[in-house]
């Protein structure tokens, strides 16, 4: 397993400076939109003053929650297993003065139990080995009465798709869009790129270049599990939201006429009592 955290590490060390475009998925204007309104929506449950909020970003990437919570005068404790990633965030935000950057290992956070008032978390899961494990010091760090806030995961929807879903998917998902994208990126100049590409034809069918670990449909995130260990350890859940995936190679317009007959997405905000 640590092997695996290890394996994350180098690759988002190497692939960090591009990120942001290899992944239109999330950095396009509607799915910042979103995860801006969920971050509010959160914000505004309680009364405590923005300012003494401390959150933890955990696995923070380059930017994209931490940004959110910034804008809104929280402490913020950016973590990540990748150095590349967390320099880049400084850079991004050095101009706040809440800002924290911390590197660790991929399971053990090291902070004290009840450090945080909200953890929060991003399309990160499906990199962990042992999800379930990682959510045991997740839990540890919450204040009792607050927040996890858990997004960007694939729900069951996206495994067992109906014919709608699929040809939703197939909309954005054509070779002439994905090759546009790794033109774009400059991926298709580089070396790992390839070798990716002939290890999943010759070797391993389930090589991903960015090791994503559960994204197969035989080893995938089994939400029923994260809720039920919520639950068992003295959570509340507090919304389980499914949407639909938005990319920008889809008109807004059919996404929109989309999300109201289909989803493939999931998040979860749960309280610790």
């Amino acid at each position: 397993m640590i092997d695996l955290i290890k394996d994350n590490e180098l690759v988002h060390d190497k692939v960090a400076k591009k990120y942001d475009w290899r992944h239109i998925e999330i950095y396009n204007e509607v799915e910042q939109n979103r995860i801006g309104s969920v971050i509010d929506s959160i914000l505004k449950k309680f009364h405590k003053e923005k300012s003494s909020l401390k959150v933890l970003d955990y696995w923070a990437w380059t930017w994209n929650l931490t940004k959110f919570f910034l804008k809104n005068n929280c402490k913020v404790t950016s973590l990540d297993i990748s150095e590349e990633s967390l320099s880049l965030l400084q850079k991004s935000y050095s101009s706040y003065g809440n800002l924290e950057i911390q590197k660790f290992e991929g399971y053990e956070i090291p902070f004290e139990d009840w450090s945080f008032d909200i953890v929060a978390t991003y399309s990160v899961l499906h990199h962990i080995p042992d999800y379930i494990k990682a959510l045991e010091d997740i839990t540890r760090v919450i204040n009792k009465g607050w927040i996890l806030y858990i997004d960007h995961e694939h729900n069951k929807n996206h495994w067992n798709a109906w014919p709608e879903l699929i040809a939703y998917t197939n909309s954005y998902n054509s070779f002439s869009n994905k090759l546009k994208t790794i033109i774009s990126s400059g991926e298709i100049l580089e070396f790992n790129f390839w070798k990716g590409v002939f290890i999943r034809q010759f070797i391993n069918p389930k090589y991903a270049n960015e090791w994503d670990i559960h994204v197969w449909k035989d080893d995938y995130i089994e939400w029923e599990s994260i809720i039920t260990y919520l639950t068992d350890h003295g959570f509340e859940i507090i919304a389980d939201i499914d949407y639909l995936w938005y990319h920008p190679y889809i008109s807004i317009e059919d996404y929109n006429l989309s999300k109201e007959k289909v989803n493939n997405m999931k998040y979860l905000i749960a309280r610790k009592k």
